[in-house]
């Protein structure tokens, strides 16, 4: 964190994720690639879940974990984890201690599929990210159609969201591409938009809520 105090003197995005992450504050919205959501005290009880989603860290980044949930077509999301050094036992033990059983779909990172098969092993209904080409920019599309609702509790996330910038030309232009950096939850989010938001069926267990 000290160390994006000298990145934020030459560049736009240091300087707004500085401003978050180094100070607290709220960021700047310039270049910023969410703008459709707030916060929220709690999920509403009428809304209805439909599932979860996980990124996965270890050393360096967090193992992120998200409830993802619905009502009147908006989106409420819920941060359950976000935590470093968790092993797949880990992240197993953790979701069975917060109830989350084999009805309930969740989907994660592919580039993982050891750790996937280890998760499904331990009996979770655990899937892999339908990524492919432009997957980023198709699931940050989706979500861009919802209305996204985030916990207050959800304290990295709205950090996130808050830091999440598209990149810039030598020109000072937007490219279209999001900066690759402080986006674990907001991947986690994205994953879940490809698989289930994307104009397809959600799954038999989909609409089932704790």
């Amino acid at each position: 964190i000290e160390k994006a105090r000298e990145k934020a003197e030459t560049s736009s995005y240091w300087a707004n994720w500085w401003k978050v992450y180094g100070l607290g504050q709220i960021g700047s919205l310039e270049g910023v690639v969410f703008d459709n959501w707030k916060q929220v005290d709690a999920i509403p009880a009428e809304a209805k879940l439909l599932g979860y989603s996980m990124d996965f860290g270890f050393t360096n980044d967090p193992t992120t974990l998200m409830a993802i949930y619905k009502m009147d077509n908006e989106l409420y999301i819920d941060e359950l984890l976000y935590r470093t050094n968790m092993t797949n036992n880990d992240i197993g033990n953790f979701m069975k201690s917060i109830n989350i059983t084999r009805p309930y779909d969740i989907v994660a990172d592919s580039a993982e599929p050891k750790s996937i098969e280890e998760l499904r092993r331990q009996g979770f209904n655990i899937q892999p990210a339908s990524k492919g080409s432009d997957s980023i920019k198709i699931g940050i599309d989706i979500l861009k159609r919802y209305q996204m609702n985030i916990t207050k509790q959800s304290t990295n996330t709205i950090k996130e969201l808050r830091a999440y910038q598209w990149e810039k030309d030598r020109d000072g232009k937007l490219t279209g591409k999001p900066i690759d950096h402080s986006n674990h939850a907001i991947d986690a989010i994205r994953y879940f938009a490809l698989n289930k938001l994307n104009n397809r069926p959600s799954g038999k267990y989909a609409t089932i809520r704790v």
